[in-house]
């Protein structure tokens, strides 16, 4: 259906699908763009809000810190605001509104004048409801799903590590405070709930700097370990410190004065580490965020590119190509009207269309030409078909030469090679008679075999029938395998030979069905010959097929046969090999249709080519 188009409808449709390609594949491109382009924004809206809480993370453990309670309510306003700000801003993007609820709800409580043991769990669950909501917003923000490791490390200090050292280092001032006064005894539990914390801390700092390495490694000009790791490089001076206050207060070595200095201290430092991770966060997520979008763009501008020239293209293609076809088919059809060859078509042009218009042209000047020429070679024409009809003959000769040559060049190969190895075989000292005997009677062997074949040409130019006698096929098959030895020992090639007990004989010319298997096994032979990845295997069997006929099949372990040429293979003077004259195959097509008989080439599995002739057997050829 699409050869009968014509051509600007052919050209409508490519650019069609072109275009239409192009543009599935900017939606396809789009889409999974935005989704990532969607996943960093939703990160950085989540980071920022991260920001409001580490205020409120300041604000909280403020309470617990020595400061004067006016700066201490500010501290909770301001966090406050800065809370009920980034719920203003990100409010469409994350799902938090219940903790934030929640959160706010805890850190008004710290506004309330109640005792310092109902203070302390104040601290503390407001601490817990701020590190439920940092967990929450990470996850809602995909900050936790990161799969980037430029910033994974990083989104793991600011979203887990952070925080949960915020909470250990609450938890741990809250019992600090809750340590009865010196020369009183101290109970155990709140001295191991103690060390454990010390250990949570010092495990999480630990941690934030196992993060801090493994990001700059990844960090091509050494800035995470410039900013970042010096900023938890003095957060851990300053946490061991307070540490050591708080382990001393515990025991009563030394008092509150020095603990509070060493937990502002502690806080400072920890506050900037944390922000200074934050600012770096950030500024990966944006440079990720504009590498994709500056990818999105390129990949827009070169689709449209695309687009854009294909369309010129079409225009021009259609210009240059489309009318003057048009042209050129108006002017056909208007001589084929009017049978006017004097008409012409004027296109001036170097290419293959400016060639068609000039050939179109050529042809109708040959045309007007040949009108008259007609008229001439007339009186010619006896004497063409006469020259005709010797060429016809000339040919068939050559046909039949050809034949012959195929069909005695094989006895003749053979009587060389035995000759040669026979003077072989005298040249040595002593000469070995018993094979020169041998090669003698092959050489015997081969003439009688080449003779038989001249008489069975012979009797073929006479159409006669032939001696057709009753044949052993799988007796004719290890003669021919006697003839060929030599040749598949000579190209190391594996033979295997599997003949029915059960098949009948059949009536035939013995010779003639002697060299078709010869021709078969053969080509096999050289079929094989050039391959070195796999076995050089030709395998050859005979079977009953129908209950009366004969079938013989040649397989081999080739490369087998392409599929145009295998509807032209028994064609004659039709070859695939460089030096073959193309007679073989068509010869013994000729002799198996001649015994009434068919042959056939399949493709063999997984490799070669198989052929298969078909014979009837001796009861169906008497019947015929």
């Amino acid at each position: 259906m699409f050869k009968n188009l014509r051509t600007s409808t052919k050209l409508f449709l490519l650019c069609g699908t072109f275009i239409c390609a192009i543009l599935i594949a900017t939606i396809g491109l789009i889409q999974e763009k935005r989704i990532a382009i969607e996943f960093v924004r939703k990160e950085i809206v989540g980071e920022r809000y991260l920001g409001a809480l580490q205020q409120v993370y300041n604000a909280i453990l403020a309470q617990d810190s020595d400061l004067p309670t006016s700066t201490k309510a500010r501290q909770i306003d301001a966090g406050l605001t800065a809370l009920a700000a980034a719920e203003d801003e990100n409010a469409d993007g994350l799902h938090i509104s219940e903790p934030a609820q929640e959160l706010k709800t805890a850190i008004s409580a710290l506004s309330s004048d109640v005792s310092s043991d109902d203070r302390s769990r104040q601290i503390l669950e407001a601490v817990a409801k701020a590190h439920d909501l940092t967990s929450r917003v990470g996850d809602e923000s995909n900050l936790t799903l990161d799969p980037d490791l430029d910033s994974y490390y990083l989104q793991n200090i600011v979203v887990k590590r952070m925080p949960d050292l915020s909470s250990d280092v609450a938890e741990l001032q809250s019992l600090v405070h809750t340590v009865p006064p010196a020369g009183l005894p101290l109970g155990t539990l709140p001295r191991a709930r103690a060390s454990l914390l010390d250990g949570k801390i010092r495990a999480t700092v630990g941690e934030i700097e196992r993060n801090v390495e493994a990001a700059s490694r990844r960090d091509a000009d050494d800035r995470l370990k410039q900013t970042v790791g010096q900023a938890v490089g003095s957060m851990r001076s300053d946490m061991e410190a307070y540490l050591q206050s708080a382990s001393s207060t515990i025991r009563g070595q030394s008092d509150t004065g020095q603990l509070e200095s060493s937990y502002r201290n502690a806080l400072d430092s920890a506050n900037q580490a944390w922000t200074t991770a934050r600012t770096e966060l950030e500024r990966l997520l944006n440079k990720r965020l504009s590498g994709l979008l500056g990818k999105l763009y390129g990949s827009l501008l070169l689709n449209g590119l695309a687009a854009g020239l294909s369309l010129l293209f079409a225009v021009m293609a259609y210009r240059q190509i489309v009318r003057p076809l048009g042209q050129l088919e108006s002017l056909a059809d208007k001589v084929g009207q009017t049978k006017d060859h004097s008409l012409r078509i004027d296109l001036e042009r170097g290419d293959e269309i400016g060639r068609l218009a000039a050939a179109f042209n050529t042809m109708l000047e040959e045309l007007s030409a040949a009108r008259e020429r007609e008229r001439q070679d007339q009186k010619h024409l006896a004497a063409m078909q006469a020259e005709l009809a010797r060429a016809a003959r000339l040919t068939t000769m050559g046909e039949m030469a050809a034949s012959i040559a195929h069909e005695i060049n094989q006895p003749l190969a053979s009587v060389v090679n035995n000759a040669s190895a026979g003077m072989r075989w005298l040249n040595r000292e002593p000469p070995n008679i018993e094979e020169v005997n041998a090669a003698l009677r092959r050489i015997v062997d081969d003439g009688q075999r080449g003779s038989d074949i001249i008489g069975g040409v012979r009797a073929m130019v006479k159409k006669g029938d032939g001696r057709k006698v009753q044949v052993d096929l799988n007796e004719l098959v290890n003669d021919v395998m006697r003839l060929t030895e030599g040749q598949f020992q000579k190209h190391d090639v594996s033979v295997r030979v599997e003949l029915a007990n059960d098949v009948p004989s059949v009536m035939g010319d013995r010779i003639q069905l002697q060299q078709v298997i010869l021709n078969l096994l053969t080509n096999a032979a050289d079929a094989v010959t050039y391959v070195s990845d796999r076995d050089r295997l030709v395998y050859v069997r005979s079977e009953k097929h129908d209950g009366q006929d004969v079938l013989i099949a040649v397989r081999d372990s080739g490369a087998g046969i392409e599929p145009e040429d295998r509807k032209r293979i028994f064609d004659a003077f039709y070859t695939t090999k460089s030096e073959g004259m193309g007679m073989g195959l068509s010869i013994c097509r000729s002799i198996v249709e001649s015994h009434g008989g068919r042959i056939a080439v399949e493709d063999a599995i997984p490799h070669g080519s198989v052929f298969q002739i078909i014979l009837p057997g001796k009861g169906r050829s008497d019947d015929r």
